[in-house]
């Protein structure tokens, strides 16, 4: 079962990438350690000030960071969708592009 800790890390490494950034260029906007991120994305707890941080430089809410309705981020969750987003976060652009021109495709041949 997940931590809620790795699961933001996920999210956190996700958006770091999104934005083209190392950790250690990260940990500099955040204005903290560049151990302070590799921390992080690795299931250790961040304080709150610094999610606040993290969320003003991914440009999105704070609460968007702890996932939306059914899908929040929640200790021990045991579903495909935490090893799916855990499995994404370290992709390129380009590869998320691709697997959601796959997902797509997939979709439309889901059983009803």
């Amino acid at each position: 079962m997940a931590k809620i800790e790795d699961q933001l890390g996920a999210v956190v490494k996700h958006h770091r990438k999104r934005l083209g950034l190392t950790q250690s260029q990260l940990a500099e906007k955040i204005d903290r350690q560049p151990g302070t991120v590799q921390s992080l994305e690795a299931g250790n707890a961040p304080t709150f000030e610094t999610l606040v941080r993290l969320a003003a430089v991914f440009e999105v809410n704070l609460r968007d960071l702890f996932g939306v309705g059914e899908f929040a981020i929640q200790d021990g969750r045991d579903d495909p969708l935490v090893g799916i987003v855990q499995r994404l976060s370290g992709l390129t652009i380009e590869e998320l592009q691709w697997i959601d021109e796959v997902l797509a495709i997939t979709l439309r041949f889901k059983p009803a």
